[in-house]
């Protein structure tokens, strides 16, 4: 990963948490980390426990962020939230897999969209 790359996915974990929370989302985590990888983002709403993985571009030259959400990353996810839940005390909330994608579009500006729901366990 280059350090332009992490900035822009650093900036873009920045302004999703601001809309989250502009949304009155709970954060519980924020980059958790376990042996099978990082959530960008562990919040609640309801009574769901959300994982949230957020990826931003500043361009959709090569497509739109969510289309980097491929089939071995939503299974990697479904075992970090696993591993998640074997630690936290939420055992019996519902689990939804959330992304937000954003695409950079000035220097004080970005296009962001919320993508409820976008996988279960074992698509």
């Amino acid at each position: 990963m280059t350090k332009e790359t992490n900035q822009i996915g650093i900036m873009g974990e920045e302004v999703a948490v601001k809309y989250l929370q502009h949304e009155r989302i709970e954060i519980l985590k924020r980059n958790w980390r376990c042996s099978s990888g990082e959530a960008d983002i562990i919040a609640q709403e309801d009574d769901n426990l959300v994982f949230i993985e957020v990826k931003t571009r500043r361009s959709i030259e090569t497509g739109f962020p969510e289309e980097a959400i491929t089939k071995a990353k939503r299974h990697r996810y479904e075992i970090i939230a696993a591993n998640y839940l074997s630690q936290a005390e939420h055992p019996s909330m519902r689990v939804r897999f959330d992304v937000i994608s954003i695409i950079i579009t000035g220097e004080q500006r970005a296009f962001l969209k919320h993508h409820r729901d976008v996988f279960c366990c074992g698509d």
